[in-house]
């Protein structure tokens, strides 16, 4: 037996030394050198570029030869700086060229927009306003200054050059090849295709110290394929749903596997807390990729998380909530609708309607705000503005909690879901019961999902086309984001956004709508002129089975949707709308474009987890 224990301990020094030596090789100098030098290169790109924007006689060709260089430099490190330093880059280096406002501040403060975007705006534009872009200039130089002057106190290690590389990869796909980063110009599939190679170049390091060659080999040939996909310049042309399902998609699970093969700790192992994505799942098009606990703070690992679900069912369908108890949640989210209603305004209480259309809740936790117009930054407080309202449920806590406290058969649901709380029946645990239920409805299981993991589903040549438009020509996913759909920024996913349309009051008339949306929803740091007609971006998963569209539901088919989209909105029909984010110009989509994206829109259907009424004789 000691021979035994003495074999083991034996083993146990040899593994420790080999995971010593190995980690003895890290390539982490190498990688920090590079990225220094690739700062640097940004730097002098910089530099150079400012002194043609601002040397006499100059040239508006030379300037966007210089600014494209600047570019191109960015995007060699972009995916490593942005990961080190994401919040300079949102504000001061790349983010979107459009007025925000300072969240959680308490008053108003508009932050103007500046970086690569903006300034890219300003360099296409048909008269170049020198000044404004001057002064931009000047800005990102010292913004970058900044940064390249502490880049080498900056500490990284392997791990998080990885975690870099796997947001790399997201970010070019829903922020690169769909043209949102590059707003003004046709650099997009090139600027992504400069991403690519450098982030493979940054890979290679550690595919030197694989010891599994088949995967180092695999790896490999997904950045050559890549590339050589890549090389295809043209931004209408460009195959991105064979891109990202032969390329992309594999690439992001390949690069766990290197990780885990290599040894290096994960996110997992240092980080206590909850972040936006599961950095274990190996799909982008799944639903594990999303982490819903840091989106509701649900312990989804608890043995009474499926009570939880099973009472937050119960509540959904019962009328019990109601003041009268004369209508549900389900009332107004229908399940055969994918819990939209089918109306163009949902039914007030007492007669007339509400103000505005009753939106799908396939995925619905993953947001940071909540409501059309955002007004709500919790679910909690989304379910309390149902609860208060006159129109909707006109109840209070205090009489829900009586007559839940009155049924046998919620107090013994209550215990089940609730074991180690000492007051069962209150605020919080309602909140929580009514969120795991609608963690229940997701959507990840379409043909496009199935199809981009690369599984045996095909999809038709419409609406493979529709895909390519939609992350394309179309420009839809500059605003719905992949995977999601939705208005959540990637690569982070922290932060939902809104967005001008110019929605009409209905199909064809000559006035928007007069609803102001997020400008009145009573939020001070968004009562900004911008946010005047400004609603938030939903998802579009299921959007076949949730018509009418819009906040106002006047839009009762989806073509009636494309078509106002293909037209530029309001300000593409000659409706003056200062602050419409939708950009005017027609999409120029022909009859077969608009048919395809309807067909891909279709595939994106998943009803799957549809989680009908329970059997309410049960609480009698």
């Amino acid at each position: 037996m000691s021979k035994f224990l003495s074999l083991i301990g034996l083993l146990a020094c040899v593994f420790a030394l080999h995971l010593a030596f190995r980690y003895s090789e890290s390539p982490i100098k190498e990688v920090r050198t590079k990225y220094l030098e690739d700062l640097g290169e940004i730097q002098l790109k910089t530099e150079s570029f400012h002194k043609v924007l601002t040397a006499d006689g100059r040239e508006a060709e030379n300037l966007v030869e210089a600014f494209k260089e600047l570019r191109y430099s960015f995007k060699k490190a972009e995916f490593l700086l942005d990961y080190l330093e994401p919040q300079d880059v949102r504000d001061h280096l790349n983010g979107a060229p459009l007025p925000k406002t300072e969240r959680n501040a308490p008053r108003l403060v508009v932050l103007e927009p500046k970086g690569l975007q903006r300034m890219e705006e300003l360099v296409y534009a048909d008269s170049i306003p020198y000044q404004e872009l001057v002064k931009l200039s000047k800005e990102f130089n010292y913004q970058f200054g900044q940064i390249y002057r502490f880049a080498h106190k900056i500490p990284f290690d392997d791990r998080q050059v990885f975690e870099a590389l796997r947001l790399g990869l997201i970010r070019l796909m829903s922020l690169g090849i769909t043209g949102f980063d590059t707003p003004a110009s046709d650099q997009a599939i090139v600027e992504s295709r400069m991403a690519w190679q450098s982030m493979a170049s940054y890979a290679k390091y550690y595919l030197e110290l694989a010891e599994d060659r088949k995967l180092a080999s695999k790896i490999t040939s997904l950045l050559k394929e890549g590339s050589e996909y890549l090389a295809e310049s043209d931004f209408d042309e460009f195959n991105r749903a064979d891109f990202i399902r032969d390329c992309l998609h594999p690439l992001y699970g390949d690069y766990l596997d290197l990780h885990h093969h290599l040894a290096f700790e994960t996110a997992a192992e240092v980080y206590s807390g909850e972040l936006p994505i599961n950095y274990e799942s190996r799909d982008i098009f799944n639903e594990s990729f999303f982490n819903l606990t840091y989106y509701t703070g649900l312990n989804t690992d608890s043995e009474s998380y499926t009570a939880q679900k099973r009472l937050g069912r119960f509540l959904f369908y019962d009328p019990i909530l109601s003041g009268d108890q004369d209508r549900s949640c389900a009332s107004c989210h229908n399940p055969n609708k994918a819990y939209s209603d089918g109306l163009a305004k949902s039914l007030a209480k007492g007669g007339g309607t509400l103000s505005r259309n009753s939106p799908g809740l396939f995925n619905a936790l993953y947001s940071d705000r909540f409501f059309y117009d955002l007004r709500a930054d919790r679910m909690e407080t989304q379910m309390e503005h149902v609860i208060f309202s006159a129109e909707e449920f006109d109840s209070d806590y205090q009489s829900i909690f009586k007559r839940l406290k009155e049924s046998e058969h919620y107090q013994s649901l209550f215990n089940q879901a609730f074991p180690s709380t000492n007051s069962k029946i209150n605020r919080s645990n309602l909140s929580q019961a009514i969120m795991a239920f609608l963690s229940d409805l997701s959507s990840f299981n379409s043909p496009v999902d199935q199809y981009l993991r690369g599984e045996s589903v095909v999809l038709s040549n419409s609406e493979k086309q529709g895909l390519n438009l939609f992350m394309g020509k179309a420009a839809c996913a500059t605003c719905h984001f992949a995977p999601a759909f939705n208005g959540m920024v990637p690569p982070w996913y922290e932060e939902g956004e809104s967005e001008v349309l110019g929605v009409l009051r209905y199909p064809g008339a000559n006035e928007i709508d007069e609803d102001l949306g997020r400008y009145k929803a009573g939020v001070v740091s968004d009562e900004a002129p911008f946010f005047k007609h400004s609603f938030k971006t939903v998802g579009l998963r299921n959007v076949a089975y949730t018509a009418p569209y819009f906040h106002n539901g006047a839009y009762k088919s989806l073509r009636e949707v494309l078509d106002f989209y293909n037209h530029g909105g309001a300000a593409g029909i000659g409706i003056d709308l200062e602050n419409q984010t939708l950009p005017p110009d027609s999409l120029g989509l022909n009859e077969a474009e608009l048919r395809s994206l309807e067909d891909f829109l279709h595939a994106l259907s998943d009803t799957s987890n549809t989680v009908y009424a329970p059997e309410m004789s049960a609480l009698d």
